[in-house]
């Protein structure tokens, strides 16, 4: 009787675990909403200070990003003015110096290859000789700057008088330049140029053209409805991201560092040290307003919609968790007494009744357990096929199903879907992937007891064989059974078998793997399903030979088929020959093709003219027997010859005559002068002329024909290289060497001596 009693007056004293938790949701609500609305008012009241703060920061790093800019450009581009090949060209004429033009031409294309210094071209300007180099070739000032680089402010006339100046290093404000030549007309783009010369020299200087919105987008981190100006020490506009804001003439004088306020406007200014240079940011006061309004309605919707969510969620999950609670506690009281379902020490009646009853849990423990370990082995199964997907990338230790002493083997099937199929089957490759999967899980759960068959990649299915009683070694028969089934489908798909030696360590898992990886790759040209068990070195090949290189080159450029068609068949003969691999024709194949892209590009020809869309490479890609290589070099080389050859038909009589002349005079002392001259024309005009049409720089042609000359004679004559020096046009032996090996990459003995070589 006591105990009922005292059981009562507890039970009078508990509170529904319903009202416990919603009570203690709104608690905790209130306290973050009061932490926030403490935290907003006072993030309120500094947040104008901080904005002014952060665009001063702003402005201060984007004056370091320009100055260090600045400092990078005027470095590297006065280390190239007292550079050897600029001196060289500064004491001479340079139209007498192609040789040196030429290095100098290239080594200016691979500076500008370097997009962070964001300089869209240099210009070495010649005032005396009006004769410039540039990223694309040589010019007259009067065509450079009135046709591919047009502004209305910079002209020819303008950097010559400019070249009178005495500052070694000056900006000028920024402009728009345009290409108006006669085969297009387009925007190039706002440029900031820049004077580098000697400060005694008025014949030579460089002009670089900075790209000012590309630094401007990359050093200067803008907000919405603001502006920014760079001012020079004069006082002059270098650049403005915008026409929007005008800058007062009381901003425009200052100096130093600071703001100021302005009507509606807030002007930020920082005077750099060592340029001189102002740079200054203005911000609307609306927009500041705007944004704290803007934050002050959302941070308060924010506010109501969070205390909101809060209540609807806290009596959502309140009620969700008694409910279920409650049920088993009607579930519990239908089962057990009151008086010994209660528990003791907490004043939640639902707590107290779930003690009682979770007790009777424990019982069912031992059953459950026992059906848990009937299925630890299916689990184990689960856990090693995970690891294994990742065997290339973790080093983490084997789950338990790989017994140490069970011998396993490796096998790995590459899936090449063929050209017509593999359209077919466009959106749904992984359904075919993983019906041959399925055939070949089949085949080896027959066979191995435990076996795994699983994909890896996208074209990879890997089977890993277990076999206590041993899986021998050499040529197991069960493969040869598996590729009878595969090669039923050898009409839509290409398929590699790599089989790895039998293994019996887990340790020896990932090297295992990469050995049946490493087989993939021996395959062979074919259309039939390969096994490989072993693995044979890579052959080491020379083919195509430097002669058959040269040779090649020689008659793709000049679009005759009726050599490049045999030599590639000869070249591609010569590869079977020797046992290349599948990948190795693949990659010879792609750069012959693109050898021979390269080539027409030089030339202006678009390969659209005659692939009909399809890209050469995609084309490559659906070869994988020999006679499927040869008809596509066949097609291919006959219409690029075909599409040279048209073109070739379209040269007018000004470059034919200068190609005809060239061939003929190779040996003679030529220069852009004296055959222009033959044709009444300027140099400078001849030399953009040549280019235009022909796609090549008039002395890289030089330089083509008279190598192609030297090559000839170093194959078919046995005069000195001093004599071949001479009948080529050049004095000195070493200067001959020297353009010799880098046309080649060998001198011209070495060559010789290849030759020969290659004769006997």
């Amino acid at each position: 009787m006591k105990r009922i009693i005292r059981f009562q007056r507890t039970a009078n004293n508990q509170m529904s675990l319903f009202y416990t938790l919603f009570g203690s949701f709104i608690a905790i609500i209130l306290l973050l909403v009061s932490i926030y609305w403490f935290a907003y008012s006072f993030f309120r009241e500094h947040l104008k200070n901080e904005i002014i703060l952060n665009s001063s920061l702003n402005l201060d790093a984007t004056a370091a990003n320009y100055e260090k800019h600045i400092k990078l450009i005027r470095s590297f581009t006065l280390d190239y003015l007292f550079e050897n090949d600029t001196e060289i060209l500064r004491r001479e004429d340079p139209m007498n110096r192609y040789n040196v033009v030429v290095d100098v031409h290239q080594e200016l294309k691979h500076k500008l290859n370097n997009p962070l210094l964001y300089v869209n071209n240099i210009i070495y300007y010649f005032k005396d000789e009006d004769f410039i180099i540039e990223r694309d070739g040589t010019r007259n000032a009067e065509t450079m700057f009135s046709k591919f680089y047009n502004s209305p402010e910079y002209t020819a006339g303008f950097w010559k008088h400019e070249m009178d100046n005495d500052a070694s290093f000056k900006m000028y404000p920024a402009a728009a330049f345009s290409s108006a030549t006669a085969f297009e007309r387009q925007s190039l783009g706002i440029f900031m140029p820049i004077l580098i010369k000697n400060a005694f020299d008025h014949r030579f200087a460089f002009i670089v053209l900075l790209d000012s919105q590309e630094v401007y987008e990359a050093f200067h981190k803008s907000k919405p409805g603001s502006g920014f100006y760079i001012l020079d020490k004069d006082r002059q506009v270098l650049f403005a991201s915008s026409d929007r804001f005008t800058l007062p003439d009381v901003i425009a004088d200052k100096t130093g560092v600071g703001y100021e306020r302005l009507g509606d406007n807030y002007y930020f200014y920082r005077t750099a040290p060592d340029t001189g240079f102002t740079y200054v940011e203005i911000v609307s006061d609306a927009g500041f307003a705007a944004q704290i309004q803007r934050l002050n309605l959302v941070m308060e919707a924010l506010l109501a919609l969070s205390l909101l969510i809060g209540l609807i969620i806290s009596f959502y999950f309140s009620k969700r968790f008694h409910n279920p609670l409650a049920n088993m506690i009607r579930s519990a009281q239908s089962l057990n007494a009151v008086g010994s379902s209660v528990g003791r020490g907490s004043r939640i009646k639902e707590f107290n009744l779930l003690h009682s009853t979770l007790s009777n849990l424990s019982r069912l423990n031992q059953e459950y357990h026992e059906d848990l370990q009937s299925k630890n082995n299916l689990l184990q199964q689960f856990a090693y096929m995970a690891r294994l997907k990742k065997i290339h990338i973790s080093e983490a230790p084997l789950p338990s199903a790989l017994n140490a002493d069970e011998p396993y083997r490796f096998v790995l099937i590459h899936i090449d879907f063929k050209g017509r199929f593999a359209t077919e089957i466009t959106n749904t490759p992984q359904r075919a992937l993983n019906t041959y999967k399925e055939l070949i899980d089949a085949h080896f759960s027959s066979l191995y007891e435990n076996s795994l068959t699983f994909q890896l990649e996208k074209d990879q299915i890997l089977s890993i064989l277990f076999d206590r009683n041993g899986l021998g070694s050499g040529h197991p028969q069960d493969l040869d059974a598996l590729a009878g089934l595969l090669n039923e489908d050898s009409d839509y798909c290409n398929f590699t078998i790599a089989v790895s030696p039998v293994r019996s360590s887990s340790a020896d898992i990932t090297e295992t793997y990469q050995n049946v990886l490493d087989l993939i790759r021996q395959r062979r040209l074919g259309e039939d399903v390969q096994l490989i068990t072993e693995w044979r070195p890579q052959p080491t090949l020379m083919i195509p030979s430097l002669s058959d290189e040269n040779e090649l080159t020689a008659n793709l450029q000049s679009g005759c088929s009726d050599v490049t068609i045999p030599l590639m068949d000869h070249l591609l003969a010569q590869l079977a020959k020797d046992g290349a691999m599948a990948r190795q024709f693949q990659d010879f194949a792609e750069e012959i093709v693109t050898k021979t892209l390269k080539i027409m590009y030089a030339q202006n020809i678009s390969i659209h003219s005659f692939t009909e869309g399809a890209s050469p490479y995609d084309q490559l890609k659906a070869c994988y027997t020999l006679e499927q290589y040869k008809a596509f070099f066949h097609r291919f080389l006959s219409q690029s010859a075909a599409a040279i050859q048209a073109k070739k038909s379209e040269t007018d009589v000004i470059t034919k005559f200068v190609m005809e002349y060239i061939e003929e005079n190779y040996g003679d002392d030529l220069s852009l002068d004296m055959i222009a001259g033959k044709l009444g024309i300027t140099g400078p005009y001849l030399s953009t002329y040549f280019k235009e049409k022909t796609g090549t720089n008039f002395s890289d042609f030089i330089l083509t024909v008279r190598m192609n000359k030297a090559t000839e004679m170093l194959r078919e004559t046995d005069l000195k290289v001093q004599e071949i020096a001479a009948l080529v046009g050049y004095y000195t032996v070493a200067s001959f060497n020297r353009v010799f090996k880098r046309f080649t990459g060998i001198t011209p003995s070495e060559f010789r001596r290849h030759h020969n070589r290659l004769k006997a």
